[in-house]
C-alpha cells in the first residue's frame, strides 16, 4: 500500500474522522483507539463490521472516540 494513500485514510469508527491509520503487518491500526482493520488482497477493509476491537473491549461504543462523541452530544 502506497504511503501517500495511507496518509489520506482515516478511521471509519472515529465520528470526527480525525484519527489516522498506521500499517501493522497485514492490518491497519487506528492511531486513536488501536482498533484493527484487515488488509485483504492489498486493499484495506475499512468497514466497521470488520473491525477487531482492542483488548478488553467488546463493542464499538466502548472506544474512546465513541464515548467522547456521546458526551459531546449529551452536553448539547
Amino acid at each position: 500500500m502506497d504511503e501517500t494513500f495511507l496518509a489520506q485514510l482515516r478511521c471509519p469508527i472515529d465520528p470526527r474522522r480525525e484519527a489516522t491509520l498506521s500499517r501493522d503487518e497485514q492490518r491497519l491500526v487506528c492511531d486513536g483507539c488501536r482498533a484493527h482493520f484487515p488488509i485483504k488482497q492489498g486493499l484495506p477493509v475499512l468497514v466497521p463490521d470488520e473491525v477487531e476491537l482492542p483488548a478488553g473491549m467488546r463493542e464499538v461504543s466502548q472506544l474512546p472516540c465513541q464515548r467522547r462523541e456521546n458526551r459531546r452530544k449529551n452536553a448539547n
